[in-house]
């Protein structure tokens, strides 16, 4: 699948990492740029197994591009408070070619949806759980 103009791709990363948080509860990049079709799942688990040495390197646009794709998490992330965690540092596996602390931290974070505090269930008269 190739991306659509750039005016686009800040559209068309929202409405994957919408599916991403809808199928897994939380957003990672290699789950999202499978989402986007930049990655394939044969390639991810390639870099997983320790057969590619960055995952970059198998990644099919520009780094540009993903750079782009990063920044826009990073937004829609800090514009919907969203809690991030940092995650998946493996001695030996690598994100990017260059391995910038910035660019592997931002690689290995994993973003999941803050949501507000749910009143915790409270039991009725019958016993029965209320609120759940």
């Amino acid at each position: 699948m190739a991306f659509e103009p750039n005016k686009n791709l800040t559209a068309r990363v929202e409405r994957a990492v919408a599916a991403v948080l809808q199928r897994e509860g939380h957003l990672t990049y290699p789950a999202l740029l499978c989402e986007l079709g930049v990655l394939t799942k044969q390639d991810l688990e390639a870099w997983r197994a320790g057969r590619v040495p960055y995952l970059e390197k198998v990644t099919r646009t520009n780094l540009t591009r993903l750079s782009r794709i990063q920044t826009a998490v990073r937004r829609m992330a800090r514009a919907r408070n969203w809690k991030r965690t940092v995650t998946g540092l493996k001695r030996g596996r690598r994100y990017s070619k260059t391995s910038h602390p910035f660019v592997e931290e931002e690689y290995a974070a994993y973003y999941r949806p803050v949501h507000p505090h749910r009143p915790a269930a409270q039991p009725r008269e019958d016993g029965v759980m209320r609120g759940s």
